[in-house]
């Protein structure tokens, strides 16, 4: 009978005998797939990748000048968007002003006839024609711009025109040049409007459209490309009107430069 032990310890040494000669031929290397991209024959060689890199850098460069060109538009039709809300309520301030005044000044003239008891052609008193011209004066002012809201600009610009050199002292006045130079915009006509606006800053410095006029003349500076009275225009508004909304329009026009 044979021994067990014979047997395995035939078994164990023919194991470690076949085993030895694989360790000794040495196991190979396999390579990483890195190493293998980079050292097969369709790997990008290291000057083309830099050019890759070098055309998505300009790219980037392009896309973020873009940007700012877009942000930059964005800015500027934001600030339209303002002045033109800002010439709604201006038109809408000074309409209700209007009619407000002209209610009190009919009621005043209505108490006077009620209290001095005559029915027929009351004596008016010096007040009441001043009063009676005033109303006369306002009624040619709201004729002369109900016109420019008929889009009828040419004869609207003729009767404000004409009130203004009738009536130079007339608080309405300077509102008379400052639609002139508004219709002026809308006709394309820069130096009509940048005569119409100058003499508001040239006569009626202290009055309300004072600020609105700069901001318009620094606009149709910027309009002519010229920036450095452009910039003048606005910062006279920041400067010596800065609570005004022309002051905020002429701030996101320099900002937007």
């Amino acid at each position: 009978m044979i021994n067990k032990s014979l047997i395995s310890a035939a078994l164990l040494g023919g194991t470690f005998a076949f085993i030895n000669p694989v360790f000794a031929a040495g196991v190979p290397v396999v390579q990483s797939q890195a190493d293998h991209v980079a050292t097969s024959a369709g790997a990008v060689p290291l000057n083309r990748q830099q050019e890759v890199n070098a055309a998505d850098s300009a790219l980037i460069e392009s896309l973020l000048f873009q940007l700012q060109d877009l942000q930059a538009l964005v800015a500027e039709q934001r600030g339209i968007i303002e002045e033109l809300s800002y010439q709604v309520q201006v038109m809408q301030q000074e309409q209700k002003e209007r009619y407000v005044d002209l209610d009190k000044r009919i009621q005043g003239l209505q108490d006077k006839v009620n209290s001095g008891g005559v029915a027929s052609g009351p004596t008016l008193t010096v007040e009441d024609q001043s009063a009676l011209t005033d109303e006369e004066i306002l009624a040619e002012y709201n004729a002369a711009k109900a016109l420019m809201l008929d889009k009828k600009f040419d004869e609207s610009i003729s009767q404000l025109a004409i009130f203004a050199k009738k009536y130079p002292a007339h608080p309405l006045t300077p509102n008379a040049w400052y639609w002139i130079g508004e219709i002026y915009l809308v006709q394309r006509n820069t130096n009509g409007a940048k005569q119409a606006f100058g003499n508001i800053i040239n006569e009626y410095p202290e009055h309300d459209k004072m600020p609105d006029s700069l901001y318009k003349l620094g606009v149709i500076a910027q309009q002519a490309s010229d920036v450095a009275l452009a910039k003048r225009y606005f910062e006279r508004v920041l400067n010596e009107f800065p609570n005004t909304q022309s002051a905020k329009l002429a701030k996101a026009r320099l900002e937007s430069n």
